[in-house]
């Protein structure tokens, strides 16, 4: 067993027998894993308070992120489960023999049932619910159809193989972005408050303001001459993220969320209490206005202006509509129990 297994507060991870992992992996705090379950490479498992159960025979592929909602809800994945790379399953339901694709997004209140396949790219929207042996799809996904054992035989083989003509092949993938160098020092300038993945892969200039985070499985670095990121105060970026800064300099205002596995490439602007949707890309040359949000999984295409106070999404991202009042109360309050957990994990390592 490789994978490194982190108590936190009270929690111990409790993996059965015959779990494997490779080194790069993580698993965290009130976490089950039930026997004969893999981890691929960066898989990144963050039990921290409410509870993520894994299941027996499932197989997590690389840089996938399992997460919960704080206190408000857990994850359960059933058994024989495969998710593929860079996908994420937040604080959600998972039954038996569920497939999901590439680049996909559970979020939370999620629950998709027995023998569920989902195609690569896919967005499950907050609450919603898919019932079993269906094949579903889209951002946000639907079902596309009914399916029976011999299909779901043939998708598993696919998503097992990944071969060219595989049904799972996808031409987007996040390699396209991660670019691996030997430089292994982090570069970052930081106040104490601050907390630091031991294993983010920070190989490019980054000034952190107070209170912010960068957190497990994050590479910053870039293809060019030397750039710069700036996190303002009580802003996080969060597990799996990949930051190239494209030799220009990012800046992230204050109090800004990156969701889990995020890409951002180049120059970039994200102003103050924006929240960015988890399994967003961003091209360069965006700038992101104060108090907006990014709609998860989308795809902000190059030299896109977000005006403040408002709500983007799809692929390509698009207005939607204005953030109300409510909503900005609820990304402060998720911004804050970022700034908490930042101070948790600080303490716990230290």
């Amino acid at each position: 067993m490789a994978l490194k297994i982190i108590k936190y507060l009270n929690y111990i991870p409790c993996l059965k027998k015959k779990v494997e992992g490779k080194t790069s992996s993580i698993v965290i705090g009130n976490t089950f894993i039930s026997e004969s379950t893999k981890l691929g490479e960066n898989v990144i498992v963050r039990g921290d308070v409410k509870k993520i159960y894994i299941g027996k025979n499932c197989f997590l592929k690389n840089r996938v992120t399992i997460h919960v909602a704080s206190e408000l809800q857990g994850t359960e994945i059933g058994n024989n489960c495969i998710i593929d790379e860079y996908s994420i399953i937040h604080a959600c339901q998972l039954g038996n023999n569920v497939l999901i694709g590439s680049n996909s997004v559970v979020m939370d209140e999620g629950s998709l049932g027995n023998n569920v396949v989902v195609t690569n790219n896919s967005l499950v929207p907050p609450g919603k619910k898919f019932p079993s042996n269906c094949l579903i799809g889209g951002s946000p996904a639907k079902i596309i159809k009914k399916i029976n054992k011999n299909d779901y035989l043939n998708f598993k083989r696919d998503i097992l193989l990944k071969e060219k003509s595989s049904f799972f092949y996808n031409d987007f993938n996040y390699r396209n972005f991660l670019i691996s160098n030997n430089i292994k020092k982090k570069i970052v300038d930081c106040p104490n408050n601050c907390f630091v993945a031991f294993d983010a892969s920070v190989k490019q200039k980054v000034i952190m303001g107070q209170k912010s985070s960068i957190w497990y499985s994050v590479a910053i670095f870039s293809t060019k001459k030397n750039g710069k990121l700036l996190l303002g105060n009580g802003s996080n970026i969060q597990d799996n993220s990949i930051i190239n800064t494209l030799g220009e300099i990012i800046k992230i205002g204050k109090r800004v969320t990156v969701g889990h596995n995020v890409i951002i490439s180049g120059k970039t602007e994200i102003n103050d209490d924006a929240v960015i949707g988890m399994g967003s890309i961003l091209e360069k040359n965006c700038v992101i206005g104060n108090n907006s949000f990014v709609g998860a999984n989308s795809y902000v295409k190059e030299g896109t202006i977000i005006p403040d106070s408002t709500i983007f999404a799809g692929k390509p991202a698009r207005f939607f509509r204005n953030v109300n009042q409510e909503e900005k109360i609820f990304f402060k309050k998720g911004q804050k129990i970022y700034e908490n957990l930042a101070k948790e994990y600080t303490n716990e390592f230290i």
